[in-house]
């Protein structure tokens, strides 16, 4: 039903997203009650990112620091012609509050719904390519961005270590761009370059 919405232009971003995470919520606890979930697994990867970043706006150095919950879940399930493919794409959900240092002490929370395909290089290594999009908020002042609501548009790509069968560590690049879609004066956006280290857990 908010799908069918919001290609009509009646459900928003940030309803498709809630429903999403709601979906995967209780897909989880009917896993854990013993129950059976839609599909096979939807939450096939969970994990932690870390990061920190740095951009330009009018004050001087605008420097973010990522902290990232990490939903993932593999798409073969649902398109069974990837089953013989030997990367993975995945559908994730990542939540997250980001605190700023500079050029002042500020925040920025939001959600970020995206597409990250990894391939393997060997047995312990793979590399990955990702993109993603979701509503943020900001209290960032400055004369080229207006604070409050907006939009966060970010592609990465990174290398993964798997320590374990089931859980690997990973070293990421991620350039982001955020601004508000012409909602609200300026708009110029903000840029900004993060290295980001993660660890996620694979089920």
């Amino acid at each position: 039903m908010i799908l069918r919405q919001y290609f009509r232009g009646q459900a928003t971003l940030t309803e498709i997203i809630i429903t999403i995470i709601l979906l995967m919520l209780s897909t989880v606890y009917a896993d854990a009650a013993g129950g059976q979930s839609f599909g096979n697994k939807l939450i096939t990867e969970t994990g932690v990112i870390v990061g920190y970043g740095t951009g330009s706006i009018a004050g001087g150095n605008y420097e973010p620091v990522l902290l990232i919950y990490h939903m993932g879940g593999d798409m073969k399930q649902f398109f069974p012609g990837l089953e013989d493919h030997a990367g993975s794409l995945s559908l994730f959900l990542e939540p997250q509050i980001n605190p700023a240092f500079r050029p002042e002490t500020d925040v920025e929370f939001g959600i970020s719904l995206g597409l990250k395909y990894q391939y393997p290089l060997s047995k312990k290594i793979a590399t990955y390519v990702l993109g993603a999009v979701g509503p943020h908020y900001i209290t960032v002042k400055t004369d080229e961005q207006k604070n409050g609501f907006l939009f966060s548009d970010a592609v990465g790509i990174g290398l993964s270590y798997f320590v374990t069968d089931t859980s690997a560590l990973s070293l990421e690049y991620r350039f982001r761009h955020m601004s508000n879609a012409g909602i609200r004066s300026p708009n110029g956006g903000i840029n900004t370059h993060f290295g980001a280290v993660g660890y996620s857990h694979f089920f």
